[in-house]
């Protein structure tokens, strides 16, 4: 991993290693890639919710949807960091990816259920690719 600098921007690239989570996304046909919460550029004053993301696997870029904040479908408080990125469905835990921050699409939300947050995510990769 990188240390983040106080001079991040949006345009630079974050190094990330990919962390093995609990798979939820999986279930419900969302899968991410899991980062340590820690390298959300606090020079950015970004707030958490649900961000376009362009992000690097071996060489080859994918836009993504990116989530920093807490799970609060699951009652969990603590922030986490993961990208659902858009066809790619590889297993790639402990490999090193980078990615960017772009565009903000929603703040956190709270769901009864996964099926609500589904629901959701749907239409947040909708609006991602229409960026």
């Amino acid at each position: 991993m990188t240390s983040q600098s106080t001079n991040t921007t949006a345009d630079d690239w974050i190094a990330a290693t990919v962390l093995r989570g609990d798979q939820t996304g999986r279930t419900i046909n969302f899968p991410s890639l899991n980062l340590d919460a820690a390298l959300w550029p606090k020079a950015l004053q970004a707030q958490p919710g649900v961000y376009a993301s362009l992000v690097q696997i071996a060489g080859r870029r994918y836009k993504g949807a990116l989530y920093y904040g807490p799970r609060l479908v699951k009652k969990e408080v603590h922030n986490v960091l993961e990208i659902h990125v858009f066809d790619f469905a590889e297993e790639i835990y402990d490999q090193t990816i980078e990615f960017q921050i772009g565009a903000f699409v929603r703040p956190p939300l709270d769901f009864d259920s996964l099926d609500g947050l589904k629901q959701q995510l749907a239409e947040d990769v909708a609006r991602v690719v229409g960026l």
